[in-house]
C-alpha cells in the first residue's frame, strides 16, 4: 500500500506539471496570436494605399483630422510628382485595444532616402482613425514682400502671427514668390524647397532664410547685398538734378520745397546722408534715405529724406519709384 507520502509527493509533481503546461499555452498564446497590433497596421496599410493612388477623400476619411478643401484637392496633392509608395512599417508600440503607435518608412523622391513618420492608430468602440503628432502645422512669415506657395496654389501671405497648415503624407514643393522681384530666400537666388509631411524634424538642407522644424516653418526674406547701393544710386541722381532745378524742382524732397529761406546763386550744397530705413511688408519694399542739406552762404541747413518702392525690372535692375 502506497504511502501518504508517496501520494503527496506525485501530487505536487503533477501539479507542477500542470502549471507549466499552463504557462507554456499562455506564453505561446501570446506569441502565436495574429498580433495586438494586426488591426492597426491594416488600417495603417489601407491609408497608404489610397495616398499612393491620391486618393486623397478617402485618406482623410481614415484620420482624426479636419483637412481643409484643399488640400484634399487631388491634383494639390500629386503636383509635386509624388506620392507615397513602398510603405513599410518599422516598429509598433501599444495594443488594439485601444492605441497603437507605429513608427513607418515610406519612399518619396528617392528610394535611398525614405521618408519616416510616427502615426498612432486609436480605437475607439471598434473605429480606428489615424493621427499624427504635429497634424496642424504652422506658417509664420514675417517683414516679407512675398508669399510662400505650396504646390503651385496654396498662398501664404507675409504675417507675424502664425498660419495653419494642414496636410495629408506625402512630399510638397515651396516656393518663395515676390512680384516686386527684390526678395529671395538665399543669397544665391534660391526660392524654392521641398519639404515632406509628417515633418520628421530640423532639416538642414534648405534656403538661408527658411527654418524648419516638426512643428512649423519660418520664413523671412532678404535684399541683393548691391540693391540698397542700387537704389541710393538712383536718390542720388535727384539729388543732383534737384541742384540743377535750383533746389526748386520736381526733382527735390519736399522738405527742400517747403523752406523759406533763400539761396545763394553761387551756393556749393552738400547733402549729408543718414541711415537707409529698409520697410518690407506683404507685397511692398519701401525704401527711406534721410539727408542733412546745408549750403554755403544764407539758408539752409535743414532734414530732408527721399522715399519710395523699390522693384526690379524684366532684366532685374533696381527701380526706386519716389513717393515723396
Amino acid at each position: 500500500m502506497p504511502s501518504p507520502r508517496r501520494h503527496l509527493a506525485a501530487a505536487l509533481a503533477f501539479a507542477a506539471a500542470s502549471v507549466l503546461a499552463l504557462a507554456g499555452c499562455t506564453a505561446n498564446a501570446d506569441v502565436d496570436s495574429p498580433g495586438e497590433v494586426a488591426a492597426s497596421t491594416a488600417v495603417i496599410e489601407e491609408f497608404f494605399a489610397h495616398l499612393e493612388a491620391g486618393e486623397t477623400t478617402e485618406a482623410a476619411a481614415m484620420t482624426e483630422i479636419d483637412f481643409p478643401r484643399e488640400s484634399l484637392d487631388e491634383d494639390f496633392y500629386t503636383a509635386s510628382g509624388v506620392t507615397p509608395s513602398d510603405l513599410k512599417v518599422v516598429e509598433t508600440t501599444g495594443d488594439d485595444s485601444y492605441a497603437v503607435t507605429a513608427t513607418v518608412e515610406f519612399v518619396l523622391d528617392d528610394p535611398d532616402r525614405p521618408a519616416t513618420a510616427k502615426l498612432k492608430v486609436t480605437n475607439t468602440d471598434g473605429e480606428r482613425t489615424i493621427g499624427w503628432e504635429y497634424s496642424t502645422y504652422s506658417v509664420i512669415m514675417p517683414g516679407s514682400p512675398g508669399r510662400i506657395v505650396v504646390n503651385d496654389e496654396l498662398e501664404f501671405a507675409q504675417s507675424d502671427d502664425a498660419q495653419e497648415l494642414i496636410l495629408l503624407p506625402g512630399l510638397y514643393d515651396f516656393e518663395y514668390v515676390d512680384r516686386t522681384g527684390t526678395t529671395h530666400l538665399d543669397p544665391d537666388g534660391t526660392n524654392e524647397f521641398r519639404l515632406a509631411f509628417p515633418v520628421p524634424g530640423p532639416i538642414l538642407d534648405l534656403p538661408y532664410d527658411v527654418n524648419v522644424t516638426a512643428a512649423s516653418l519660418s520664413s523671412t526674406s532678404s535684399l541683393p547685398s548691391g540693391t540698397s547701393k542700387a537704389v541710393e544710386a538712383e536718390i542720388d541722381l535727384l539729388t543732383e538734378a534737384c541742384v540743377a532745378e535750383s533746389m526748386a524742382g520736381p526733382s527735390c524732397p519736399p522738405e527742400v520745397l517747403a523752406y523759406d529761406g533763400s539761396l545763394v546763386a553761387t551756393s556749393t550744397i552738400h547733402w549729408f546722408p543718414g541711415i537707409g530705413q529698409l520697410d518690407i511688408s506683404d507685397g511692398v519694399v519701401e525704401y527711406t534715405l534721410p539727408f542733412t542739406v546745408q549750403a554755403d552762404g544764407e539758408g539752409f541747413p535743414l532734414t530732408a529724406a527721399y522715399a519710395g518702392t523699390v522693384t526690379a525690372d524684366a532684366d532685374g535692375n533696381v527701380v526706386f519709384t519716389r513717393t515723396k
